[in-house]
């Protein structure tokens, strides 16, 4: 017996693989590249029409011949897989457990493709002074020193861009443009919700349409460019998976709790900081080491906690802080509050740390209230004087003179 395959987590080019299907194809849909930029979604690429068209293929030509099996494969967009690993596992169905990722989908696509649309536009210097402009705030990534030139960033960075490129585009790029950017980010914030509803449901569908109404304009404007010069098409497969994420919520609920960021932070905790912690040398065994013994760490500390308190306090704030590691991949707040009831919960402050907090930044957090401190200044070393003239706080001596009389 097998558990049922509810959702299998990857990237597009491993959902093509699980799916059997060629490149420039859809592993979701019986979509094409030619028909990525469509704004109606295509049907599903069933478990049955996927097993019929193997079949087929398999009638057309003898497998054990590779070079002609792989030709008619390719014809019938299929990748030559003959024995899906899916097909005895019960009612699985790539169409319904290749659920929508996050982090690829829809912030890869948006640092990928709408960053590069505005730049195209309005060029990449005027991009970076526009950020660079921004006032400093602790929490979002302020771009000094602007995005144009990056090649890749972390996910963080990834939202907090999406937070702050619709509103530094205003004036640069057409009305048109900024509608349809405006759009795309509003899909991508409505997508990530941890609860759905029709009513949520219905507003993304309709950012979808939205933006394909207004994606013309991205063209007329020269946003697209490829190596030889300016594109008339979108053919974007992360664009054709966005039309079934509504379909996907409604069978597998918020797309959410697929996302990659859990195991790609898992790599980082469990792979790359235990790597740069070895000598280099028999690495493996070293990194295992290190995961047993912090995982004793844990456990004893939870141990000590159960048997020192002389209240319930300390061990509740110890259940406290597993919920909260826990809420870091699956963020759901009725596990939280299931555990530590609204009656018991603790009032004395602690650290907490996030695998995506800003290095700059601590986070200080009580039941009810978060505290957020920058560690390092933006400007040290400056007297009141130059912080008055730099922030334009011209009363800001004669205020601290009253402040520390009174």
């Amino acid at each position: 017996m097998h558990t049922l395959l509810v959702s299998w987590i990857a990237n597009y080019p491993e959902q093509l693989m699980i799916a059997c299907v060629s490149s420039k194809n859809s592993p979701i849909s019986v979509a094409t590249a030619a028909e990525f930029g469509n704004a109606t979604p295509l049907p599903p690429r069933t478990r049955t029409y996927m097993l019929q068209k193997i079949q087929e293929a398999i009638v057309a030509c003898d497998p054990s011949n590779i070079v002609l099996f792989h030709k008619i494969c390719l014809a019938m967009k299929l990748n030559g897989i003959i024995e899906p690993f899916w097909k005895p596992w019960g009612t699985a169905c790539p169409s319904r457990f290749l659920t929508p990722d996050a982090l690829h989908q829809w912030h890869k696509f948006y640092f990928d493709h709408c960053l590069r649309w505005v730049i195209n536009i309005i060029g990449g210097e005027e991009l970076d002074r526009r950020l660079a402009t921004i006032q400093p705030r602790t929490g979002p990534r302020h771009w000094l020193n602007g995005v144009s030139i990056l090649k890749q960033c972390t996910g963080r960075e990834h939202r907090d861009l999406e937070k702050l490129l619709p509103a530094v585009a205003v004036g640069a790029v057409p009305d048109n443009v900024l509608c349809a950017l405006c759009a795309i980010t509003e899909f991508i914030f409505l997508a990530q919700s941890l609860f759905h509803y029709d009513e949520t449901i219905h507003s993304m569908k309709e950012a979808l349409r939205e933006f394909h109404h207004y994606k013309s304009s991205i063209l007329q404007a020269g946003g697209r460019l490829g190596t030889n010069g300016p594109l008339d098409h979108f053919q974007i497969p992360k664009l054709e998976l966005a039309q079934h994420v509504a379909r996907s919520i409604r069978q597998m609920g918020a797309p959410y709790q697929w996302s990659s960021d859990i195991t790609e932070c898992c790599h980082i905790t469990h792979v790359k900081k235990p790597y740069r912690l070895s000598n280099r040398c028999n690495y493996h065994t070293q990194c295992c080491t290190f995961l047993d013994r912090q995982e004793k760490r844990r456990l004893f500390r939870l141990y000590t906690t159960v048997k020192s308190s002389a209240s319930e306090s300390a061990l509740l704030l110890e259940m406290f802080h597993e919920a909260k590691l826990v809420a870091l991949h699956c963020p759901d707040p009725n596990w939280t509050s299931g555990i530590v009831p609204d009656k018991h919960l603790v009032s004395s402050a602690h650290a907490q740390w996030s695998i995506f907090d800003n290095p700059r930044s601590q986070v200080f957090e009580t039941d009810t209230t978060a505290i957020l401190l920058t560690l390092r200044p933006h400007h040290s070393g400056l007297s009141l004087h130059g912080a008055s003239a730099l922030l334009g706080l011209h009363d800001l001596i004669p205020a601290l003179g009253d402040f520390f009389s009174g």
